[in-house]
């Protein structure tokens, strides 16, 4: 697995059609061990870790990788800069 074809992935359709059975299965299997979030998220950078790790042999696909975790991430933070308060759990705002 050292060759990563970004142009399979280019399109949403075709990003929800071979990711998504899988994440939801991954997903599944973290509430049936019932992991934590912060377990969950662990798992989740050590597997971004290892596929950096093998992506080394493939520059483009690496950066391909990387801006699109950067994407999204971006657009997780400016949706909830658009709702304030959205980061902090109830329980840890302030004032309460």
């Amino acid at each position: 697995m050292t060759e990563i074809d970004t142009a399979a992935l280019a399109t949403d359709e075709a990003l929800e059609a071979n990711v998504l059975p899988l994440v939801n299965e991954i997903l599944a299997r973290f509430n049936q061990e019932d992991f934590s979030p912060s377990q969950a998220g662990m798992v989740i950078l050590g597997l971004i870790y290892r596929l950096m790790e093998v992506m080394h042999e493939a520059p483009e696909a690496r950066r391909f990788f990387v801006l699109a975790l950067i994407n999204l991430i971006n657009n997780y933070l400016a949706g909830e800069m658009e709702n304030p308060g959205g980061c902090v759990p109830a329980d840890k705002e302030e004032g309460t």
